[in-house]
């Protein structure tokens, strides 16, 4: 585990879970409202054996952690029982939590758990607190530096230590925030229950009791950029990381295909001993072409300045957008080909672009390539912004529906 630790992804639904297949060597998800993504799509309490059988199935199996971490009511404890239990049957691998009740009922049904972020552990005393509660792992707080971490992980022994390596960040201590709570006054938004509104994210003006402002620009001084550490695999594997943390189980599918991909051929790089700077370029590009708001090292060298803050734009400043192409007409089974429409084609489609083909049962990734146009094979079709929609067939790995929609991940042009 010392040179190649374990690659945890998150994942919100189906569509998700099954794209990423085997990059990834575990995957952490909720169901319900008992976790810290409340807007996420969220999985059934019933698909807990489904998501175990799917995993554990896999040639490398995936193991399975469900997110039980928000802060827990008396009105909800046997409710929260009941899930424990369930997933304990269920044979998934552990849970999150940070309240001690839930870890109570993980220890009476004898489920390993995983301390969550939510606990803020930021030292070896906190730890090892944790440690002789029987904790199979900690995820350190995010504020932590690569130093402190490693002290703590050198001083434990025998939890695992769990670190974020890529995703959004709060500006608050680890999650800790009752911003959104105060902002809608309402717990029901609390970031705390899973439900933040991302108050943090807006344009703020700061005036005091006697009406005097601070001075402001429009700029954005609360919206942290995201974490990103794949320029420093080398450094965490040093640590002695025992698990890699992906944040994002609000992301579209295609981001948690994307992200994971880029850091599991970095630690397989990296154990290959061919881990270069332009592999780590590529990579960098690839991950700005998914939802972003920026990159930055989080707490890992240094505490985060005003450069690491994304001051002018909210929400996504990736200028790779994905840009709908058309539907799917039909699809023949045994020649697995599919009758497309193309309805909106500014640039060429080409062999061996990437597609991205959704439906209300659908959702996957495809490289194109084979493709015909009035029963002649191309190797990339046009066609001006104003004539008709164009009819052509396309040879896809997996079966499709109709009226499934077609779109791709292009630049855009404005930027």
């Amino acid at each position: 585990m010392n040179n190649h630790p374990e690659l945890l992804a998150p994942v919100q639904d189906w569509n998700s879970l099954k794209l990423i297949g085997s990059l990834t060597d575990a995957v952490y998800f909720g169901v319900k409202e008992y976790n810290m993504r409340l807007k996420a799509k969220n999985f059934e309490q019933n698909d807990l054996k489904k998501i175990v059988e799917f995993c554990h199935s896999q040639e490398s199996p995936i193991k399975t952690y469900l997110t039980t971490n928000i802060i827990i009511y008396d009105s909800e404890l046997q409710d929260l029982e009941n899930l424990i239990s369930e997933a304990k049957d269920a044979g998934i691998d552990a849970i999150i939590t940070h309240d001690l009740a839930t870890i109570q009922i993980a220890k009476r049904n004898n489920i390993d758990f995983h301390i969550s972020t939510q606990a803020n552990v930021s030292n070896i005393e906190s730890a090892r607190f944790y440690e002789e509660l029987g904790a199979e792992r900690i995820i350190l707080a995010r504020e932590l530096s690569l130093k402190q971490i490693k002290l703590i992980k050198h001083l434990l022994n025998n939890t695992k230590i769990e670190c974020f390596v890529h995703g959004s960040m709060c500006t608050s201590i680890s999650g800790r925030c009752y911003f959104s709570a105060t902002v809608c006054d309402s717990e029901e938004y609390s970031a705390n229950r899973g439900n933040c509104v991302q108050p943090c994210r807006r344009e703020w003006r700061v005036i005091d009791d006697e009406s005097n402002e601070f001075i402001y620009d429009g700029q954005m001084f609360l919206n942290t950029k995201d974490l990103c550490m794949i320029e420093y695999i080398p450094e965490l594997i040093d640590a002695k990381i025992d698990a890699l943390k992906i944040e994002g189980r609000m992301k579209d599918p295609v981001y948690i295909k994307t992200v994971a991909e880029c850091y599991k051929e970095a630690l397989d790089s990296f154990h290959d001993k061919n881990y270069t700077k332009e592999k780590v370029s590529n990579w960098l590009e690839r991950l700005s072409r998914v939802f972003n708001r920026g990159f930055h090292t989080g707490f890992y060298f240094h505490r985060p300045t005003i450069e690491d803050i994304e001051l002018e734009k909210r929400g996504n400043i990736s200028p790779y957008k994905k840009h709908y192409l058309g539907k799917i007409l039909s699809y023949d089974e045994i020649s697995k080909s599919a009758n497309v429409l193309l309805e909106s084609l500014d640039d060429p489609l080409k062999l061996g672009d990437e597609i991205i083909i959704t439906g209300p049962t659908t959702y996957m990734i495809e490289i194109i390539r084979k493709m015909i146009y009035k029963g002649e094979k191309v190797k990339s079709i046009a066609r001006k912004r104003y004539s008709n929609p164009v009819r052509i067939n396309l040879r896809l790995n997996n079966e499709v529906m109709p009226n499934d929609k077609i779109y791709i991940l292009s630049k855009n042009s404005k930027v």
